[in-house]
């Protein structure tokens, strides 16, 4: 009978061992579990950064291959010329293939390439209920002295260099530049434009059609010009774009000198630079 009891004791303490060592194996086992999901959500907390950070960098490296050299911005006849009071076009350029867009005032033409986009763009407005034209468009060396002496003579000369060019500045030489206004005549060439709903329209969706507004509000110490809400200049698309996205005049975008005022020395732009 002793011999049995103790025989049992010694049973029930193996047991009671077996037990111990079985939960303490199974609070490992869930140490261990917690442990390798905790360092899991860690590594993948900290990894975030880093695929936040290659994600810029990418695209950042993206917005570099941006290619500021595809076109010339000193050829007369490159899309991206860029026309300004320090640079001046030659007296006897002509935009080849300059034509009526429709949607234009009498006698208003572009070059082809601009005249398709600005034709897009007047058929999508006048899908959203905004009806525009083409006021004035492609202007001859000798048209735009017309017009510049006009206003000097009405104006005075200080004046009427804040907002007409002299000849061989103008861009509307290039065939590339569109005043553009509302059908209805409200704020024809003048700032209030910016407030019309057909102004407001152009403001936010000319870019996709490859125009800027050339000479924005707040800018007039680099553009020369005080701001003209109506004053289109195509550069197509992509360009049209960068400029949307950073703010910048053309000046600026391609790191080019800036005049408020006419230089002394004028930049003379020539087929083939």
């Amino acid at each position: 009978m002793y011999i049995n009891r103790f025989s049992r004791t010694r049973a029930s303490r193996k047991n009671d061992k077996i037990i111990l060592l079985l939960i303490a194996l199974i609070l490992l086992s869930a140490l261990l579990v917690w442990w390798w999901r905790d360092n899991s959500q860690s590594n993948s907390i900290q990894s975030t950064p880093t695929q936040s950070g290659q994600k810029k960098a990418v695209d950042k490296t993206k917005e570099n291959l941006f290619n500021k050299n595809l076109y010339s911005v000193n050829d007369p006849s490159s899309l991206w010329a860029v026309i300004n009071k320090g640079r001046i076009l030659p007296s006897d350029y002509v935009p080849a293939n300059l034509r009526q867009p429709s949607g234009a005032n009498s006698n208003q033409t572009l070059r082809d390439d601009a005249a398709t986009a600005l034709e897009r763009l007047f058929s999508d407005a006048l899908i959203s209920g905004y009806d525009l034209v083409l006021y004035s468009g492609y202007r001859s060396y000798s048209y735009q002295t017309t017009i510049y002496n006009n206003f000097v003579k009405s104006q005075g000369k200080q004046t009427a260099e804040q907002f007409s060019a002299r000849p061989g500045h103008s861009e509307h030489q290039s065939g590339l530049a569109a005043d553009v206004s509302s059908t209805s005549g409200k704020c024809t060439l003048e700032q209030c434009f910016t407030y019309t709903a057909e102004g407001k329209w152009l403001a936010a969706n000319s870019y996709k059609y490859g125009f800027i507004i050339r000479y924005p509000s707040g800018k007039k110490n680099i553009t020369g010009y005080e701001y003209e809400p109506w004053h289109l200049r195509f550069v197509g698309t992509d360009l049209a774009a960068e400029i949307n996205k950073t703010g910048q005049t053309l000046e600026q975008f391609f790191g080019l000198p800036v005049y408020e005022t006419y230089p002394s020395e004028i930049y003379q732009l020539k087929t083939g630079q």
